[in-house]
């Protein structure tokens, strides 16, 4: 991964990509020219070695940090390294209750990180992927999104933890009224705010090209879920890397619109029909106790 870590651009940029024998990835984030500083964090764990001997599936997360200049930067940050730290020590544990523990162990380290003077009251969101056989573990807490890309529609995976959220849930607003609300950005739960934390776990199945898309509310606030479902799909079949001209393409047009905020995207692009990871990693994967 390469990151330019500007003094004042926070996270700075990020650009990293892999290609592997059954998927490809690639993650994309910057600052913007709104905000002077990226308080968004992505990161991925992809072996290059054949998924025979994996001791689990990959792990792909977008974080988007709390509390302003310095706080929201670290919380993203620290719970991305955290939660793939944790994933990559390895355990006899299912990859669902592996991915809840992964993400439980960041809210941990975001919660003792805050409190260091400068840092109370930071946090984060999380959206964190894998892949286990023939399914999608999505994991989230805050209002990053995973949608999958299956053929021409886009879906969303993911359930918004925000009051504008828990509103639309309710039929008490509109979509057109929640998009201009003044609580859209109002999180309910986050990172770090207490010692434990509820996860959402979510699963699917997957195909062939199905395309993951982790994002940041700066790129689902400035592109559209029919124009990720457009942009994606038009490229499945025709482009070399679908991962990485999918994350520049949408990070690009979140940009271009003058995204409020940073702008955030790692894509996924599951490119074989077999297990993920193969038959010997999903022993360990699903290993009774």
């Amino acid at each position: 991964m390469s990151a330019d870590l500007a003094e004042d651009a926070g996270n700075g940029v990020i650009a990293a990509h892999g290609v592997l024998a059954k998927l490809t990835w690639a993650l994309r984030s910057e600052p913007g020219d709104v905000r002077p500083h990226n308080e968004d964090y992505t990161g991925a764990f992809a072996p290059t070695t054949p998924d025979d001997s994996w001791d689990r599936g990959p792990l792909v997360i977008v974080a988007d940090g709390l509390g302003g200049h310095a706080a929201g930067e670290v919380a993203s940050r620290v719970a991305v390294d955290a939660a793939i730290a944790d994933w990559t020590r390895g355990s006899a544990q299912a990859a669902r209750q592996a991915l809840r523990n992964a993400v439980r162990t960041a809210n941990v380290a975001v919660y003792d990180a805050a409190l260091e003077r400068g840092r109370q009251g930071m946090g984060t969101t999380m959206t964190a992927l894998t892949l286990a056989g023939h399914a999608a573990l999505i994991a989230n807490v805050g209002d990053s999104r995973t949608y999958r890309v299956r053929g021409e529609s886009c879906e969303q995976l993911t359930a918004d933890h925000s009051k504008v959220a828990e509103m639309l849930r309710m039929r008490l607003i509109t979509p057109e009224q929640a998009a201009n609300h003044p609580a859209r950005s109002m999180l309910t739960r986050s990172l770090g705010a207490d010692p434990a934390v509820q996860v959402d776990i979510v699963e699917t199945d997957v195909a062939r090209d199905d395309v993951f898309v982790l994002c940041s509310d700066g790129l689902w606030d400035a592109v559209s879920r029919g124009e990720i479902a457009t942009m994606v799909s038009a490229m499945v079949g025709e482009r070399s890397i679908v991962s990485v001209d999918a994350a520049a393409a949408l990070v690009d047009l979140a940009l271009k619109r003058d995204a409020p905020d940073n702008v955030t995207a790692a894509v996924v692009h599951v490119t074989s029909d077999r297990p993920i990871p193969a038959a010997a990693g999903r022993r360990s994967l699903f290993r009774r106790r």
